[in-house]
């Protein structure tokens, strides 16, 4: 968390944040990073402590080491308080005029946050009121009795029909048997105001996770092998990096210079077409730009021993190449996974729940350390595509994240998206390896209670959700590969010729 945060964050008014362990890293950001990639890590710590028991005893005979329920709703309910009211407050406070003094800042972030915190909490009271019930399919089953050498228990298959009895054993009652046509009633019953927070906000979960999760599962593996791809492959001498150097700067001008004379006329004749492709002309070069200067600062390294630098950073592309492969490999598995187990019913194999067993019966903690791995990879691509990808309403993107030049609030509002998103990926891969991590805490949360919630069980039990990630994760697979081709068909741009 802390190394995203410092590649980030932009070096300019980053130390006015409150409470900052580090001039740039606001101790908001860093928290609420660690918040939602040590959620994604209590899965595995929830499949450990299921373990502690052995299968032959029941869950409610259990001496569990740790109350993994209760941790489950600490940390969800940390993450809300994150959401809610510590980040938006640190982002107000950011984003108030400079001249304010500290406590006025304080007062004013203090009231924004207020409203917020009370208009959520009548949404969610009112509709936890009207809708916080969990409505469990119920099938009542009954029967019969007969003593012992009775024709009754003779003729019985499953169970004894009720009044087989005191019918002389001639009956066709099938309330006995579950798969005969008994009817299903309905037990209602008021769910907790904790889980109903935690599915509301599944939802919105679902909605980011669907965007950036969808994008970056295949975009990690791509940007990767693309590093690697483009890779400076020599070193230049001193008197090469000025004349590049030099070069580069005249095109900083003269951008600039271009973006002064749209400024000019924007003054003149307020936003029009014209000037709007003329800006996002300029920014195109700038972000060029600054590409350019990363890969000059590569090509001629800096410092006493250049030979080492260099060695260092051959060593980082190849072992961009290597993660690239690994995490295209992940990626294919978990797509297959949702395809072979998550869809049909039933599933055609349990894949990587199987792994994950197989694992274990190996070595203890194989199969516990796969699955966190696999866990925390999704997180992961859910940071990748809020990169790549950003907030966007309609065609603009809200609070764009780049690399070294990411204000610290566009830094806090990507951070709560990224905690909202890790909702989520808990739900998605409590559901996915409900095989290996079954009667777990966190299954009875997700499957048990959110799943026939009113209201919005269906949208979680008919998997609604998961159709729309894996058909957002495939177009998003074409659409990357196809961008890469024809890029690759275009004439790269090369410092040495400038």
């Amino acid at each position: 968390a802390g190394f995203l945060a410092r590649s980030r964050s932009h070096p300019v008014r980053t130390a006015d944040v409150p409470f900052p362990p580090h001039p740039r890293d606001p101790f908001a950001q860093i928290l609420g990073l660690t918040l939602a990639e040590m959620s994604i890590l209590l899965l595995p710590l929830d499949v450990a402590n299921r373990a502690a028991c052995t299968e032959s005893i029941v869950l409610s005979a259990c001496n569990f080491a740790l109350p993994m329920e209760l941790l489950w709703y600490a940390v969800y309910m940390a993450m809300f308080v994150m959401m809610v009211a510590i980040v938006p407050f640190t982002l107000f406070y950011y984003e108030q005029d400079h001249d304010m003094s500290a406590w006025g800042k304080t007062v004013s972030s203090g009231w924004w946050i207020g409203g917020t915190v009370t208009v959520l909490a009548l949404i969610l009271g009112l509709c936890y009121g009207f809708l916080g019930y969990v409505d469990f399919p119920v099938t009542t089953l009954t029967s019969g009795l007969a003593p012992l050498g009775a024709p009754a228990l003779d003729a019985a298959h499953k169970c004894i029909a009720p009044d087989s009895f005191a019918s002389n054993g001639v009956s066709d009652g099938l309330a006995c048997d579950a798969n005969g046509g008994v009817p299903t009633e309905t037990w209602s019953v008021r769910t907790s105001f904790p889980v109903y927070v935690i599915a509301v906000g599944s939802v919105l979960s679902w909605v980011l996770f669907i965007c950036f999760g969808g994008v970056g599962i295949f975009a990690i593996p791509i940007d990767l092998v693309k590093s690697f791809l483009g890779r400076p492959k020599k070193v230049i001498a001193k008197s090469e990096y000025i004349r590049i150097a030099g070069k580069v700067a005249e095109q900083t001008k003269a951008v600039m210079a271009d973006a002064r004379e749209v400024q000019r006329e924007e003054r003149g004749t307020g936003k029009t077409r014209k000037t709007r492709r003329a800006l996002a002309e300029i920014n195109k070069r700038l972000v060029q730009l600054e590409e350019d200067e990363l890969i000059l600062q590569k090509m001629y390294p800096q410092g006493e021993d250049r030979d080492a630098s260099w060695t260092v950073t051959v060593m980082g592309y190849y072992a961009s190449l290597g993660g690239g492969v690994v995490c295209g490999i992940v990626s294919i598995l978990w797509m297959l996974h949702i395809g072979l187990y998550m869809f049909p019913d039933p599933p055609q194999t349990p894949f990587l729940n199987r792994f994950f067993v197989d694992l274990d019966a190996a070595f203890g903690l194989l199969g516990t350390g796969a699955f966190a791995l696999f866990c925390l990879y999704l997180i992961m691509c859910v940071i990748k595509g809020n990169v790549k990808l950003g907030f966007r309403l309609l065609l603009w993107t809200v609070y764009p994240m780049r690399l070294g030049n990411t204000l610290m609030s566009a830094f806090l509002f990507n951070v709560n998206l990224i905690m909202l998103s890790s909702l989520a990926v808990i739900q998605f891969c409590a559901k996915a390896f409900d095989g290996y991590a079954a009667e777990t805490s966190v299954s009875d949360i997700f499957g048990q209670e959110i799943e026939n919630l009113r209201g919005l069980g269906a949208i979680f039990r008919e998997n609604v959700l998961l159709y729309i990630f894996f058909g957002v994760a495939c177009l998003s697979a074409i659409v990357l590969g196809t961008d890469e081709v024809k890029a690759s068909r275009q004439p790269r741009r090369n410092l040495d010729s400038m």
